[in-house]
């Protein structure tokens, strides 16, 4: 007996009356044309027939798509599909949390920490058990790096490290994220003039990381990564305190 097709679900009024937009359009041709992030598309007088609107129709629409980032606009070269989907979302979230952080409230800060811990977290029991000997050699390398650099290459070494920790799992959105929270985190720390964490301290919180990866033991790789999020958010607290008047 042939399975019985789910009937589909019932559109609300509104938005069965919502006429599609330029840029709806021109998502729904993008998805139609099966188009990778970086392809190009059609280029304007093409988009214009196709849809059938004007050329200032078609150039709104890619602006509203490119500040969604959809698309690349080059200008000189063409448009193509957009190859980092949460790159967009920065700027509104360093606004609002600088916002948040005028009066030095660290607010802004320690939730960014919190998400960042929730994050990783929840994927660094896998690393335990999936990491292969090459990418834990490649930790070893970026923590040497790391520790060797000093103080003035610490961000890039300390983000690397992180993302080596992921990468291997194969969830690029979860690296997103965690990227657009790094950079939101590292621009509201000099906005808000907090003080860098003694170096020596940072490479033997990451050192505790790998070690626990290499004993492939998952309870103490989550306890790691607790440990190394729960000392930056008590060293936030700490920092505030000091700062508020007496």
């Amino acid at each position: 007996m042939s399975a019985q097709r789910k009937p589909p679900a019932p559109v609300s009024p509104p938005e069965r009356l919502r006429r599609p937009t330029v840029q709806d359009q021109i998502v729904e041709l993008v998805l139609g044309m099966d188009l990778d992030p970086g392809d190009p598309l059609p280029a304007e007088p093409e988009l214009m027939r196709t849809l059938g609107v004007s050329r200032n129709s078609v150039r709104e629409a890619l602006k509203g798509l490119q500040a969604l980032g959809i698309v690349d606009v080059r200008h000189g070269y063409g448009t193509y599909v957009g190859t980092a989907a949460l790159r967009s979302l920065a700027p509104g979230l360093l606004f609002h949390s600088r916002l948040a952080a005028r009066r030095d409230d660290p607010r802004a800060l320690l939730d960014i920490v919190e998400v960042r811990a929730l994050l990783e977290s929840g994927l660094i029991r896998r690393s335990a058990l999936e990491l292969s000997d090459t990418d834990l050699a490649q930790l070893q390398a970026e923590l040497g790096a790391l520790e060797a650099d000093g103080d003035a290459g610490r961000a890039g070494h300390d983000r690397r490290f992180h993302e080596l920790l992921y990468e291997p799992l194969g969830n690029a959105l979860v690296l997103q994220l965690i990227g657009l929270f790094w950079d939101v985190y590292r621009q509201l720390e000099a906005d808000m003039a907090k003080p860098r964490t003694d170096h020596a301290h940072v490479v033997r919180q990451h050192r505790q990381v790998l070690e626990a990866l290499r004993a492939r033991d998952p309870q103490a790789a989550a306890a790691s990564i607790a440990e190394h999020f729960a000392d930056i958010t008590a060293r936030i607290e700490q920092w505030s305190a000091g700062r508020r008047p007496a």
